[in-house]
C-alpha cells in the first residue's frame, strides 16, 4: 500500500514539475517574441526554448528576425544556437537579470541600399514611436528593464547583399559587458539598440574587399545606364532626321 502511495506520489509530482518546466519555457518563448517584435518593428520568431526554472540556465534555438520592411531577403538574423543563463527568479518582476548570452555561429544578412542598410533601419525602428519601448498597459512587457552581465556573439557569419551581389564574410566576435546596471538596469530597447550598434560598427570595421567588387558593380551600372540613354536619344535623333528628309 505504501508503495503504491509513493509511486503516485511520484508520478504527481513529475506531471506538477513538467507542467512547471513547459509554463516557464512558453513565457520566455512568447516574452522574446511579443517584446522583441514590437521593439524592432519587425517579426521576431523562435522555434523551441528549453531553460531550467530551478537554475535559469538553458537554451533558445531557431531564433529569426525578418527583415525590416522595403529589404529584399526573407530575415537579418537567424540564431540556431543561443546558451542563456538567467536569475529564473527575475523573469516574472520588472527587471530580469540575465547572467550570459552566448550565441553561436549567427547568420546575419547585411543588406545595403544607396543611402541606408538593413542594421539602421532597425535602430531608426528602435527610435520611432513604435518601437521606442514606451507602451501602454497592456504593453507592459515592453517596459520591463533587463540587465545582462555578458554578452558574446561568437563567429558571426555575414551574407553581404548589395548591387545584385552577395558575399558570405566571416566577422570577429563581439563581447558586450554589462549592459544595464543595478542602480539602472536598461530598457529591451536600449539593450537592443547597444546590441545592433556594436554589430554594425563590427560590419563597418571589418576588411571587406568585397567592396570594392560592390563599388564597381554599381559604377558599371551607373555607366550602362549613362550609354542606354545617350543610344536612345541618338535613335530618336535619327528617326526625327529621318522624317525631315522625308519631308
Amino acid at each position: 500500500m505504501i508503495k503504491k502511495i509513493l509511486i503516485s506520489l511520484v508520478l504527481f509530482l513529475l506531471i506538477i514539475g513538467g507542467g512547471v518546466f513547459y509554463y516557464f519555457d512558453s513565457i520566455v518563448k512568447s516574452g522574446i517574441e511579443v517584446v522583441g517584435t514590437r521593439v524592432l518593428g519587425t517579426q521576431v520568431s523562435v522555434g523551441s526554448t528549453l531553460v531550467s526554472p530551478l537554475s535559469g540556465s538553458g537554451s533558445i534555438s531557431g531564433l529569426q528576425v525578418r527583415n525590416p520592411e522595403g529589404f529584399d531577403a526573407e530575415y537579418v538574423f537567424q540564431m540556431d544556437q543561443i546558451e542563456v543563463n538567467l536569475n529564473a527568479s527575475t523573469v516574472m518582476s520588472d527587471v530580469v537579470e540575465i547572467e550570459s548570452v552566448i550565441i553561436t555561429r549567427p547568420q546575419i544578412t547585411y543588406e545595403r541600399r544607396l543611402t541606408t542598410d538593413n542594421i539602421r533601419a532597425l535602430l531608426e525602428n528602435i527610435g520611432s514611436a513604435g518601437g521606442s519601448g514606451e507602451a501602454s498597459s497592456e504593453e507592459s512587457a515592453s517596459t520591463r528593464r533587463i540587465i545582462i552581465r555578458e554578452f558574446r556573439m561568437l563567429q558571426p557569419q555575414l551574407n553581404l547583399v548589395a548591387a545584385s551581389i552577395e558575399a558570405p564574410l566571416p566577422l570577429p566576435d563581439i563581447v558586450l559587458n554589462n549592459i544595464g546596471e543595478e542602480s539602472n538596469a536598461a530598457t529591451v530597447a536600449e539593450a537592443a539598440r547597444q546590441i545592433l550598434r556594436a554589430i554594425n560598427t563590427s560590419i563597418l570595421n571589418s576588411d571587406l574587399p568585397v567592396l570594392d567588387m560592390l563599388r564597381e558593380n554599381v559604377e558599371n551600372r551607373l555607366q550602362d545606364g549613362v550609354q542606354e540613354v545617350e543610344n536612345a536619344v541618338e535613335e530618336v535623333g535619327n528617326r526625327l532626321r529621318g522624317l525631315f528628309n522625308n519631308n
